[in-house]
This record gives C-alpha cells, sequence and structure tokens, in this order.
C-alpha cells in the first residue's frame, strides 16, 4: 500500500475503516463490518433508511474505489471491502422480514455467492472494469442472495 495515506477519507470508505486489512478473508471481514452496520441500522432506523444509505454509500464508494484504483493502479484489490458493505446493506434492507435467522441466511448465502461467484457473477466480475466492475458483482450476489430469501419465506420454508 506504498504512496497513500490510510488515514485518507477514500482509503477509509475503501476499507470500510480498515475491516479490509484485516487476513485472511478481507471480502468476509468487510461484510461482517457492513453487517453489524447495518443491523444496527435497521434496528434503529426503517429498510427504507438503510436503503437509502445504501445508495449514498455506492455513490460515495465509486468514488473511493476510484481513487485508490488510480493510486494502486490495481482492479479491486482485495482490501477494497466497501462493495461488499453496499450489498449487504441493500441485502439487509430487502430481506422478507427482519430477524436474526433470515439476516444471518443473508450474511452467509452472500458470502458464498461473492466467494464463488455463479453466473453471470463471475462474467461481470470481469467484463466489467473499474469501480463500477468492483461493486456490480457483489450487488449481483446480493441479488441471488435476494431471490433465495424471498423463496423460502414465501414458501414458508422457514
Amino acid at each position: 500500500m506504498k504512496g497513500t495515506r490510510p488515514t485518507s477519507i477514500e482509503f477509509q470508505i475503501a476499507t470500510w475503516f480498515g475491516s479490509g486489512l484485516i487476513i485472511p478473508a478481507p471480502g468476509t471481514w468487510g461484510t461482517v463490518g457492513g453487517f453489524v452496520f447495518g443491523c444496527l441500522l435497521m434496528a434503529a432506523t426503517t429498510p427504507v433508511i438503510t436503503f437509502l444509505m445504501a445508495i449514498a454509500l455506492t455513490l460515495v464508494g465509486y468514488f473511493a474505489i476510484r481513487k485508490i484504483e488510480s493510486r494502486f493502479q490495481e482492479h479491486d484489490s482485495s482490501f477494497i471491502v466497501i462493495d461488499e458493505v453496499i450489498a449487504i446493506l441493500f441485502v439487509l434492507s430487502l430481506l422478507p422480514t427482519f430477524t436474526p435467522l433470515f439476516s444471518v441466511l443473508g450474511f452467509i448465502l452472500f458470502r458464498i455467492f461473492d466467494a464463488v461467484k455463479p453466473w453471470p457473477i463471475n462474467w461481470l466480475d470481469k467484463q466489467i472494469g473499474g469501480a463500477t466492475g468492483v461493486i456490480v458483482d457483489d450487488l449481483m450476489a446480493g441479488l441471488y442472495t435476494l431471490l433465495i430469501l424471498w423463496g423460502i419465506y414465501g414458501y414458508g420454508l422457514i
């Protein structure tokens, strides 16, 4: 991480206040940070506020990722985890019911889809460059997560 200031706001946002620097599995640690933040936000406010926060972080995160990628000359560095934070906030805000069970299932399913990258997540990950590409594959993993959770809920499986 030569040439950057770890205290810069874009670095703090991109690494979600350093959670992306935890090894091993920085993506999981970033998701944990986003999950805790999202659960606290959901408990204190509403799903709409959490959804709006996800949108705001998408915009702020996009510019933070652009600056960090430009500085490091590397696409989707493992320490960039704001994309996981954004996606888990969308997942939490769009859950069929905000319960501990559905929240934890959302976390687990999201991490599986983000790590395994089934089609078209893997395609999006390879085809779309820059900050957009960093964010979009995680949003698709979040969408897959929500489809499964809404299916489980709709069919009364849990």
